[in-house]
């Protein structure tokens, strides 16, 4: 499963620390998101794992709203794991 890795530099233009966002049921300032991934298991549940300077936090997200919503706003680029 890759990580997804933000750019911090479009995030710090357009987004301040105090600034949260609330998708999912879940409210975290995007600036302090280090990483994300997704993973659907085969019973049909999937999360969304987000990894912050200090904690990592799961949350059930089996449409991808979550994931596709940090992907459009932190503009990741691909981890070297995968070959």
């Amino acid at each position: 499963m890759a990580i997804e890795a933000p750019q911090h530099s479009p995030i710090t233009r357009h987004a301040n620390n105090t600034d949260f966002v609330l998708c999912e049921n879940f409210a975290f300032r995007p600036a302090n998101v280090d990483g994300f991934s997704h993973q659907k298991f085969e019973d049909g549940t999937a999360v969304t794992t987000v990894n912050f300077k200090s904690y990592t936090q799961s949350i059930p997200d089996p449409e991808r709203r979550l994931f596709d919503f940090l992907i459009s706003k932190l503009h990741p680029k691909p981890t070297d794991e995968c070959p």
